[in-house]
C-alpha cells in the first residue's frame, strides 16, 4: 500500500451545496480533488493514519533532550520541576485562545452536519474549558506566580500555538481542526501516563500534578470521542485531506517546539526572573 504526503486543497463553497445536488453519492469518498469509488483504491482510515503519525511523533519525543531530562534518573529534581513549571506556564498561555478559536471553527462546519455531531464537538470544548486554569494551578504549586502568569506576554512558542488555532478559524477550514485536535487528544494521555511516575519520583505531589493526573486518565475518553467524530466525518468533501493537513501544520509548532522552549527557559532559570528584570 502506498502512502505519500499530499498537498491539501482548501474546500470551496461548491463543496457543500444545498438541496439535492448537495447529497453525496453513497459508496464514494473524497481524496485530493476527485472522488474515488470504494474498491478503486484501498486506503487506510483517517484515524489509522493519524495513529501512525502520533506513534512516530512519540518516538521523536523520546529522542528529545527535554524528555531525557524529565525522565532521567540522575536529573536533579529542581530541574525537572523547573521544566514542568515552564510547560504548565506554556499551557496556561495558549489554552484560552485554543478554546476560543476552536468554538469559532466548529461554527463554520457545514450546516448539513447532524446537530448531534456539532453538539458533541461543543460539549468537548466545554470539558476543556478550564484546563488552562488547571495548568496554572500546577504552575503555582511549583512556586510560580499567578499574577506573573496572567499579566506576562505569552512566550513565542505559546504564541505560535495560539496563532495556529486562530488561523484555522480565519481560513475557514473547519475539518482541519479535527486532525490537529487528535494531536492533543491522541498524544496527551500517552505522554502524561508515561511521565507521571518519573515526576512523582522528583518530589512532585498532588499540588503540582493535577494536570498530568487528570489527562493521563480522563483524556482517554476524549480520545475515543475524537476518533468517533473523525470516522463519522471523514467522508465529507475534502475532510480527509483537511484533517491530515491539520495535524501536519500543528506538529510544526506543537509539542516539540513548545517543550524544547520550556526546557531552555528552565535551564536559564525560568521565565519569571528574566521577564521581571526586563519589566523593571
Amino acid at each position: 500500500m502506498r502512502r505519500t504526503r499530499e498537498f491539501y486543497p482548501l474546500p470551496t463553497p461548491d463543496d457543500h451545496p444545498t438541496g439535492r445536488a448537495g447529497k453525496k453519492r453513497r459508496g464514494e469518498f473524497p481524496r485530493g480533488n476527485r472522488l474515488l469509488a470504494r474498491g478503486d483504491v484501498m486506503t487506510d482510515s483517517v484515524v489509522d493514519e493519524l495513529e501512525r503519525r502520533i506513534e512516530a511523533l512519540q518516538t521523536r519525543i523520546r529522542e528529545q533532550e527535554v524528555w531525557r531530562a524529565v525522565t532521567g534518573k540522575t536529573t536533579p529534581a529542581s530541574l525537572v520541576q523547573g521544566i514542568m513549571r515552564e510547560i504548565y506556564l506554556e499551557i496556561s498561555w495558549y489554552q484560552p485562545d485554543v478554546i476560543e478559536a476552536t468554538i469559532a471553527v466548529i461554527g463554520q462546519m457545514p450546516r448539513s452536519l447532524a446537530p448531534r455531531r456539532v453538539r458533541a464537538m461543543l460539549l468537548h470544548q466545554v470539558e476543556e474549558w478550564d484546563h488552562g486554569e488547571m495548568a496554572l494551578r500546577d504552575y503555582v504549586g511549583l512556586g510560580g506566580s499567578e499574577v506573573f502568569a496572567r499579566r506576562a506576554r505569552p512566550s513565542p512558542s505559546a504564541w505560535a500555538v495560539a496563532a495556529y488555532w486562530r488561523l484555522l478559524a480565519h481560513k475557514r477550514d473547519p475539518f482541519a481542526y479535527l486532525g490537529a485536535l487528535y494531536l492533543f487528544e491522541g498524544l496527551t494521555p500517552r505522554v502524561t501516563g508515561e511521565v507521571k511516575a518519573h515526576l512523582q519520583a522528583k518530589q512532585m505531589g498532588a499540588e503540582s500534578l493535577e494536570y498530568v493526573e487528570f489527562h493521563s486518565t480522563e483524556d482517554i475518553k476524549h480520545q475515543n470521542l475524537v476518533r468517533q467524530l473523525i470516522d463519522s466525518l471523514a467522508e465529507e468533501p475534502h475532510a480527509r485531506e483537511a484533517m491530515l493537513h491539520g495535524i501536519d501544520c500543528f506538529e510544526h509548532v506543537y509539542p516539540i517546539p513548545c517543550w524544547n522552549a520550556a526546557y531552555l527557559r528552565a535551564l536559564a532559570g525560568g521565565s519569571e526572573p528574566g521577564l521581571q528584570a526586563l519589566a523593571s
